[in-house]
């Protein structure tokens, strides 16, 4: 009688196949200090729109990072936005649940 052994994945067993890639953030690469900029005025002014044009570039993550950047109140620039435009999405969003209530 001819019989073979078939091995089957245990638990914690590597797969060769390679994982799912998953989307990297337009700012992985590029100096965080980018998006702290000191103040909100003058050359920081300068500071933010270039923060915010490297997530407004394409950035698979840009939703999510603004969601998480509401959700914890960040500082600096996140999700193509800075404090002032969260504090305006913030107020935009309270004066809704105000209407719809």
């Amino acid at each position: 009688m001819n019989r073979s052994i078939v091995r089957t994945p245990y638990y914690g067993a590597v797969s060769t196949a390679a994982a799912p890639e998953r989307p990297r953030a337009a700012c992985t690469d590029v100096d965080s200090e980018l998006f702290f900029p000191i103040g909100n005025t003058g050359p920081a002014l300068l500071q933010i729109e270039e923060a915010k044009a490297v997530c407004r570039s394409g950035c698979p993550l840009m939703e999510s990072c603004l969601q998480d950047a509401l959700d914890r109140g960040e500082q600096g620039v996140w999700g193509g936005t800075d404090e002032d435009d969260r504090r305006r999405i913030k107020r935009s969003a309270a004066r809704n649940r105000t209407k719809a209530a």
